[in-house]
């Protein structure tokens, strides 16, 4: 079998929570030798993408520019049923209390995976929103998103039809290819060109005949096809390691874990059931699939589904701007006067010489610095905490969602005033050019987008 070109786009890291075992750093380390591009993919977030960047700068910069480049995924979780925003306990109870009992197994599925890959800015941001939406607005044991947030945030992402733990999988196993075809469609509708079937390479047993479901599928309405494997770990050794995190995320001893599977408890869990989810070189696969999928995967077939991967890779250009953004009120300067203003009443404080003439020092240069609207944000931030700290914690004032300052911080009169410490500079001596000076700080902190 000829070497075409392979790229990974299904890969977890150990922030696919007690499901992935590979560092990002390690796979970065592993896939340069083999592939031009890492892809991760965690489940239900993208909390890696840091990590990611820098990893393949690193590799970059050992092995020269553009070695390895970061493709920015997530393998969503999806619920169809519309659910509304239920951000408390309570308002979810009130909310499934209103389904019927049809309306509220649905609401109650785990969540369907879907894979889901950014190829422009535009979707990166998108991702963002979508995985955002789903711890914010829909979780329930998951972030889930539904199709209505899909349909409004799918511009610039790339779908495929996922693992057996998909929609298409699922309905597959227990309704069978009719019912399945049914679900295909309704993704097809929904993405239209942004959608691709995905086939992987397994020793789960129900794995082989759901890929010759979706080659049937890939005859039948000429949608493009890419070769997955599914990797939660890095080297071949580490299955044992994965196998041991799965026994802590099912609760189950190992003897307990054969005995499940042996009585079909974990239908679809196929990360129990297989030792193949490395991530494996394009030889590797080449041999496995020489071995156990050329009965059912024809070869150009294989060789097709290989380099799509990589023509989606090529197509992928997304550019993240590291830079610090934060909103910028028109007004900032005369907003922060009157907070200080207003603040100092608060802490009924009668504002003598010696504080007035620290308090014009401090504004002076947070003015000419740029950093009014940062100033009101750390107000912001803090009023918020310690008005949802009580509600999260069950106790308290709020004050512990702050303490009374971190680091030079303590040294600014403002921050003071504003409530954002609860250190007085004056009375304890403390200078505010520890914390910000003509010779710290400055126009370098970009402040965009107008705040409301």
């Amino acid at each position: 079998m000829q070497i075409v070109g392979f790229e990974h786009l299904h890969c977890h890291t150990d922030y696919s929570l007690l499901d992935g075992f590979a560092m990002v750093e390690e796979l970065a380390d592993h896939w340069h030798h083999h592939g031009n591009y890492l892809c991760v993919s965690d489940h239900g977030m993208m909390g890696a993408i840091p990590r990611q960047i820098k990893a393949c700068e690193s590799v970059n910069d050992k092995y020269g520019k553009g070695k390895l480049t970061p493709l920015f995924a997530c393998e969503l979780y999806v619920n169809k049923h519309h659910f509304e925003a239920t951000p408390t306990e309570e308002s979810r109870k009130a909310f499934m209390e209103r389904l019927d009992p049809v309306q509220l197994e649905g609401f109650k599925v785990r969540g369907n995976h879907l894979l889901a890959i950014a190829i422009t800015n535009e979707g990166y941001q998108n991702l963002v929103r979508l995985c955002s939406w789903g711890h914010l607005n829909g979780f329930y044991g998951k972030p889930r998103v539904n199709y209505e947030i899909l349909n409004s945030h799918k511009e610039g992402i790339v779908f495929t039809s996922c693992c057996y733990a998909s929609e298409i999988g699922r309905t597959f196993d227990t309704k069978g290819p009719e019912a399945a075809e049914e679900i295909l469609k309704v993704y097809m509708q929904m993405f239209k060109d942004q959608f691709y079937l995905e086939i992987m390479l397994l020793d789960f047993k129900k794995q082989k005949p759901y890929d010759v479901f979706i080659i049937k599928m890939k005859e039948k309405y000429g949608l493009p096809i890419i070769l997955s494997n599914d990797c939660h770990y890095c080297k071949q050794e580490d299955s044992h390691y994965q196998r041991l995190m799965l026994m802590i995320q099912t609760r189950r001893t190992l003897p307990e874990l054969e005995k499940a599977m042996q009585e079909n408890e974990f239908q679809d869990f196929f990360e129990l059931q297989d030792q193949n989810l490395w991530m494996k070189s394009e030889e590797e696969l080449n041999s496995f699939w020489l071995e156990k999928y050329s009965d059912v995967i024809d070869k150009d077939l294989f060789i097709e589904a290989k380099e799509t991967t990589v023509k989606i890779c090529k197509s992928a250009n997304v550019t993240i701007d590291r830079s610090l953004k934060l909103p910028m009120f028109p007004d900032q300067k005369e907003r922060l006067l009157e907070l200080i203003v207003q603040s100092c009443k608060k802490r009924h404080i009668t504002l003598d010489k010696q504080y007035k003439l620290r308090l014009w020092e401090e504004f002076d240069l947070i003015d000419r610095k740029g950093f009014a609207s940062y100033f009101i944000l750390q107000k912001m931030m803090a009023d918020e905490a310690r008005r949802i700290c009580p509600q999260l914690l069950g106790w308290g004032s709020g004050r512990e969602a702050i303490g009374p300052a971190r680091g030079s911080g303590g040294g600014s009169l403002i921050l003071y005033l504003l409530g954002v410490t609860d250190v007085d500079p004056i009375k304890h001596g403390l200078l505010f050019s520890r914390f910000l000076s003509e010779a710290r700080g400055g126009k370098q902190l970009k402040l965009r987008f107008p705040a409301k």
